[in-house]
C-alpha cells in the first residue's frame, strides 16, 4: 500500500532544507509501507544527486528512545544499516503534520522472494553480528511487547471472528506459547537486542550479497532465539507454511559459527517458531478485524501466518547441536 501521510511539496522542501542535504529534486512513496509512511527522496548537492528515505513515524518504535542510538551503533560496527541523517541543529527528528520524521540514507539493492542458500547464510551472519555487537551495549532498551499478556489480549480481540477450527487452533497455541514463556528454562535463555521483524521485505541484496537491513521499529530487548525464529518463519517456509529443513539448518549453522546456540535454545527453537508465527498471525488478524479509525485496513494477509502456525502445530522439528556442525 502507499504511504499513510501525504506530503505537501512546500512543506517537504522546508523539511529537507533543515537537513542541509541539498535541493529537493523529486520524491515518491515507497510501495511497501504498512506501519509507517516512507518516501524516497532525491536531492542535488554539489552537482551530485543523492538518495534518501524519509520516514514519517505513524506508530511509535518498540525501542523508544533507543531507536536512533541503536542504528548509530549498527553503522559504527559496520553492519549494513542506513545511517540516520541529523538536521543542521544536530537533531535526528523533525516534526511533520504533528508526527516525528526521520531522514536516512537509501541503501542499494533489491528485496528477494525466493532466497538462495547464499542469501540465507548472509542473513544468518547479519543476525549473529547484530546480537554480538549489541551484547555489551549498555543503552536501556524496552522489552519486546509481544509477551504472554499481549498474546492473550489479542486472542481475546479476535475471539468470535474466526471459524470453529481456526478458533480452536488459536486457543490451543496461545495456551502452549503462554506456558512456554512462563517456564524457568525459557526465562533463563540469552536475551539482548533483537530486530524483531527480519522479513524478506526488510532486507536488501545485490549481486555481491546483503546490502541493507531496514525497519528497526520492532527492535527491543528479547530472546535472541526469537529473532532466529522470526527469520526462519519467513525465509525458510514455502507457500503452504511448511518449513524447509535445509534452509533452516543453513540459517542456524551460519549463525552458530558466530554466536554459539545453547542446547536449551536449540531444544526450544521449534516452540519459539510457533511463538513467532502466532504473534504475527495475531497482529495481522486483529488489524484486519479492527481497522484504523479512518476505516482503512493496513496489514498483510493473516492467513499466511495461520498456515505457518498450523504447520508448526502439526509437525515437530528435531534439532541437535551435531546438526549444526558442517
Amino acid at each position: 500500500m502507499n504511504a499513510i501521510t501525504q506530503l505537501d511539496i512546500l512543506d517537504l522542501e522546508d523539511t529537507i532544507a533543515r537537513y542541509g542535504v541539498g535541493e529537493l529534486v523529486r520524491y515518491w512513496p515507497a510501495a511497501n509501507g504498512i506501519e509507517n509512511s516512507n518516501y524516497f527522496i532525491h536531492t542535488v548537492a554539489d552537482g551530485r544527486e543523492h538518495e534518501y528515505v524519509l520516514t514519517i513515524v505513524e506508530q511509535p518504535s518498540n525501542s523508544g528512545g533507543a531507536y536512533v542510538p541503536l542504528l548509530d551503533l549498527c553503522v559504527e560496527v559496520g553492519l549494513p544499516v542506513a545511517r540516520v541523517i541529523k538536521t543542521l541543529d544536530g537533531d535526528p527528528y523533525q516534526s511533520y503534520a504533528g508526527k516525528s520524521v526521520l531522514l536516512s540514507q537509501r541503501l542499494p539493492g533489491q528485496h528477494v522472494y525466493n532466497p538462495t542458500q547464499s542469501q540465507i547464510r548472509a542473513l544468518g551472519r547479519f543476525l549473529g553480528r547484530l546480537h554480538i555487537a549489541t551484547g555489551s551495549w549498555d543503552h536501556p532498551v524496552p522489552p519486546y511487547p509481544r509477551d504472554a499478556s499481549w498474546l492473550e489480549h489479542h486472542a481475546a480481540l479476535a475471539s468470535g471472528y474466526l471459524p470453529f477450527q481456526s478458533a480452536n487452533l488459536l486457543k490451543s497455541c496461545v495456551r502452549e506459547v503462554t506456558s512456554l514463556l512462563n517456564r524457568n528454562d525459557t526465562q533463563s535463555l540469552p536475551k539482548g537486542v533483537i530486530h524483531g521483524d527480519l522479513f524478506r521485505d526488510n532486507v536488501l541484496f545485490n549481486s555481491r550479497g546483503l546490502t541493507g537491513v531496514l525497519d528497526f521499529h520492532h527492535a527491543a530487548e528479547g530472546y535472541l532465539i526469537y529473532d532466529l525464529a522470526v527469520a526462519a518463519n519467513d525465509w525458510c517456509t514455502d507457500a503452504s507454511g511448511q518449513l524447509d529443513p535445509e534452509l533452516t539448518l543453513t540459517l542456524l549453522r551460519t549463525y552458530h559459527r558466530l554466536r554459539r546456540l545453547t542446547p536449551t535454545e536449540l531444544q526450544l527453537l521449534p516452540a519459539f517458531m510457533l511463538y513467532a508465527a502466532l504473534a504475527f498471525w495475531l497482529s495481522r488478524l486483529v488489524v484486519s478485524i479492527h481497522p484504523t479509525s479512518d476505516g482503512e485496513v493496513r496489514c498483510n494477509n493473516p492467513e499466511e501466518f495461520q498456515r505457518i502456525v498450523e504447520q508448526h502445530a502439526a509437525h515437530f522439528l528435531y534439532l541437535d547441536e551435531r546438526l549444526l556442525l558442517d
